[in-house]
């Protein structure tokens, strides 16, 4: 018996190059599609057919029809589609030759060229739904360049219309961009006390600086005012990256709801079993407080702590720091939030963190999804005009602002007031020197 390889552009050249070296008693033993060459990393590489023949010079026996069928099932079910069911046998006719065989595969190939196009395309759909980082982030790429580029052109228009000023305005105007205000932001508010005022009534400081204040307390949100535990359960989850502050808040919240209530039942549930140094922090604080903690290290455990303290009127739950491709630690806040119980989830972000590295922690956190945002580390800052961008882009209501290490003393409910004093570049030591009253936890 003589075994040979034939390589052709599809199934029939492939099939005639058989035929003509080996004859039309050749018997067709393997075929299957490969890549071959390939150039620069494989961009210049080509699909062929690959078959196998082989021929019994021995035997002058024409080849049975239906063994020609099977090679074409082999062919079909196998090599190109090997989960389909094999396919009926075909009812050969007593003079089934070898050119009939060739109109077959002629009939056939592009249908065996469509399911394997269809079958990689499955396989790269797989693994951009595994990674979809392979996908989103050249998209990203070339929107963050798009930015850059439209920033530039509104730049250059913006300084036109800034020049148009007047005298009073064009300073507090400097004086937001100077404390990283976005330039747009900061040109809307001030011609928007041009519209309101008239170009005369920009001329008394006083009414202009108290509508300018007004205008930038209504772009930003808080969480009003705190509620009182009459009003039931309250169940508090803290979520946001490594090193934001989170366990140290969530021993604040803790102090505070002791401080302002101490018959109010308060426990501390943590999610955070990956830093040892966490667990033990909040067991000092629980222990101080005399307030029970519970470690949950998977749902089900979480779910038994929530059984075992469900007429509690405080629970405040602190997570791990998740990174975008930690997909398990991401279902396991999902999980949470979609149970039955009500979770209010509060984002914390640290102050320092830059104003595009905030606005893609709020983006990856939003289908958790986030109710509030609470900031952290407003010591370490000397500028809150990008925070402020942050919070009037987003929308999303602050619920407390956080300023040193101290529990829990360095921690205060936002206010409006508050935020637009950052933005103006007091220092978080003096926006966080005057207590505001706190009757509650949380709102």
């Amino acid at each position: 018996m003589k075994l040979k390889r034939f390589e052709a552009l599809s199934l029939q050249e492939a099939l005639q190059a058989v035929k003509a070296e080996l004859g039309p008693e050749a018997v067709i033993v393997s075929s299957r599609r490969v890549q071959k060459g390939g150039g620069l990393f494989g961009l210049l590489s080509q699909s062929i057919i690959e078959v196998t023949a082989a021929v019994d010079r021995s035997s002058q026996a024409e080849v049975e029809p239906a063994r020609v069928d099977r090679s074409f099932q082999s062919l079909l079910a196998k090599r190109f589609v090997p989960d389909a069911p094999p396919l009926p046998p075909v009812q050969a006719k007593a003079d089934h030759s070898f050119s009939e065989a060739l109109q077959v595969a002629n009939a056939l190939d592009p249908m065996t060229q469509h399911l394997y196009e269809m079958r990689q395309e499955i396989q790269r759909l797989r693994e951009e739904q595994q990674d979809p980082e392979r996908v989103l982030g050249p998209l990203r790429q070339e929107l963050e360049g798009l930015r850059i580029v439209v920033g530039q052109v509104l730049g250059s228009q913006m300084d036109k219309r800034v020049e148009g000023l007047p005298g009073d305005l064009m300073d507090v105007y400097q004086s937001l961009v100077s404390q990283g205000v976005n330039p747009q932001t900061a040109h809307h508010l001030v011609r928007a006390v041009v519209e309101t005022l008239g170009t005369a009534g920009v001329g008394n400081r006083e009414a202009m600086k108290s509508l300018l204040w007004e205008r930038m307390e209504e772009a930003v949100a808080v969480s009003g005012p705190a509620m009182s535990k009459h009003y039931g359960q309250k169940v508090m989850m803290l979520v946001g990256p490594t090193g934001v502050g989170k366990t140290t808040t969530i021993a604040k919240l803790a102090g505070l709801a002791r401080q302002q209530d101490e018959h109010r039942r308060t426990v501390l549930i943590t999610l955070d079993t990956y830093r040892v140094a966490a667990v033990e922090q909040l067991r000092v604080f629980a222990k101080i407080l005399k307030i029970p903690l519970e470690v949950a290290v998977s749902h089900k455990d979480f779910m038994e702590c929530m059984g075992r303290h469900q007429h509690a009127d405080l629970l405040l739950i602190d997570t791990a720091g998740r990174s975008p491709k930690d997909q398990a630690g991401y279902d396991e806040l999902l999980a949470i939030t979609r149970g039955q119980v009500h979770v209010e989830t509060h984002l914390v972000l640290a102050a320092p963190m830059a104003e595009l590295v905030q606005m893609d922690t709020i983006r990856r956190y939003q289908s958790v999804p986030i109710h509030k945002l609470i900031i952290t580390k407003l010591d370490e800052v000397s500028m809150g005009g990008g925070l402020y961008n942050v919070l009037s882009q987003t929308g999303l209501p602050v619920s407390y602002l956080s300023a040193g290490q101290r529990v829990p003393e360095d921690l205060e409910a936002a206010t409006r007031t508050r935020l637009v004093e950052l933005a103006w570049g007091q220092s978080p030591a003096q926006v966080l020197q005057e207590r505001v009253p706190l009757t509650g936890v949380a709102h």
